[in-house]
């Protein structure tokens, strides 16, 4: 606090002292200029006073008539010889000339009297002095307006200080683990907007640490699973147990590992921040169909109703990415439903909508966002038993999020859940371009 507080007290004193130079010099600028002509008629007037007085008497007696004036003049006078004092040759010229000169250095006015070899000398003039020099009562207000600037200094920067000291704690606290820190400001503190945004990221940063952690877990979880199979497996063929089912066996047990990591990988790219969907051209529904056709190796085939009023279709998306979300669904529909899965294509103000229906329980409301979060699985009817990693509903929702657009849970019109996939594009009919 000691060290912020000089360094600020410093600066806003060494301002203050510049701009009061800079003011004072311009004010005495002005001031010279405005009082030069003024004290040059004061002063004219008064030489012609005193050279009038002393026209009539002899030169023997001007220093008795000047004696006698000084006491009725303003400022006092004096008759020195021609060349008392040392002047620059413009002044000697200007002396010569009748004119009246200056010696700043000296705060006297100079004027030859006509005709002879002496010359008036007014001053010193204390007003003059008073103008160039700082005097002993300058310095000390100056000093004490330095020294009150300290108050509202130490005013302003004692609630700054103590925010400061606030945010310094909770981020020791953040940097030592603990998440939940958050930092408690007044609504009118000037460090205000830097704790809400200490507050977001601390938030941001306890959700994906917490998310982190359920990821780490659930990859344990489901990992540890095929492991143990694969362990039992391995102990079975070194008993003698036949070896082309354990090989079998062994595969699958395999392939549900390379499901898991290839699930994980896709979602780490989608999350990364510079990723961007590859959108072109796509005649939907052939490739649709196409899709369908190979998820229903198998199994029982997937219905495909249009409802677009176009012959033929095209959309932009990005095929590879869709297909990833449109094989989620339609996996998790087949997993939770009782074997009836159907997709729906629409068109609606300029978005397009893929829905896929199952005919299972459907999913409870509340349940809904949750599900949307990596690893979250439902019990019951939906429950680990019936397999899954907890990413289909996950990496569906960011690859809409690519697109533009978003993933929606709803209820299926027959019962059981629907899905919808959402995103902007426009509709062209590739039966009108040829």
């Amino acid at each position: 606090m000691r060290r912020i507080f000089l360094r600020f007290y410093l600066t806003v004193v060494i301002c203050f002292l510049v701009s009061s130079l800079l003011i004072g010099a311009l004010y005495k600028h002005m001031i010279e200029r405005t009082n030069e002509h003024y004290l040059s008629d004061i002063f004219q007037t008064t030489i012609s006073i005193v050279e009038s007085e002393l026209g009539d008497l002899p030169q023997s007696l001007w220093h008795d008539e000047i004696s006698r004036l000084r006491s009725k003049l303003p400022v006092p006078v004096q008759i020195e010889a021609i060349d008392a004092y040392t002047l620059t040759p413009a002044n000697k010229q200007a002396l010569a000339d009748g004119d009246i000169i200056l010696l700043e250095d000296q705060g006297i006015y100079l004027h030859r009297i006509p005709d002879a070899e002496l010359m008036v000398a007014l001053g010193p003039v204390p007003y003059l002095e008073r103008i160039d020099n700082f005097s002993w009562p300058d310095w000390i207000a100056l000093g004490l307006m330095c020294a009150a600037l300290g108050l509202p200094t130490w005013l302003w920067l004692r609630p700054f200080w103590r925010d400061l000291l606030a945010l310094i704690r909770q981020s020791r606290r953040f940097g030592a683990g603990e998440f939940g820190t958050r930092v408690a400001l007044d609504d009118d503190s000037p460090l205000g907007p830097l704790g809400a945004t200490f507050n977001r990221m601390a938030h941001d940063v306890e959700q994906l640490s917490s998310s982190r952690q359920a990821m780490i877990d659930a990859i344990s979880h489901d990992v540890r699973t095929p492991l143990a199979r694969l362990r039992y497996r391995l102990e079975a063929i070194k008993a003698g147990a036949p070896t082309p089912p354990q090989v079998e066996g062994i595969e699958r047990d395999l392939n549900v590992i390379d499901q898991l990591i290839e699930e994980w990988l896709t979602l780490r790219r989608l999350e990364h921040q510079r990723f961007e969907m590859e959108m072109q051209p796509l005649e939907i529904v052939p490739w649709l169909e196409r899709q369908l056709g190979e998820l229903a190796t198998g199994g029982d085939p997937v219905a495909l109703r249009n409802l677009i009023p176009v012959k033929a279709p095209w959309l932009e998306a990005d095929s590879y990415y869709l297909s990833r979300a449109l094989g989620n669904l339609v996996s998790n529909a087949r997993r939770y439903g009782k074997g009836h899965v159907s997709v729906t294509l629409d068109w609606r103000d300029g978005r397009i909508l893929l829905m896929v229906d199952d005919d299972g329980p459907g999913i409870p409301v509340t349940a809904r966002e949750r599900l949307l979060q990596p690893f979250e699985r439902l019990e019951g009817s939906r429950n680990v038993a019936t397999g899954g990693y907890g990413l289909g509903l996950t990496i569906a929702g960011m690859v809409m999020h690519g697109h533009g657009g978003e993933l929606r849970i709803d209820d299926a019109p027959g019962g059981g859940a629907r899905v919808i996939l959402t995103w902007p594009s426009p509709l062209k009919d590739a039966s009108k371009l040829v």
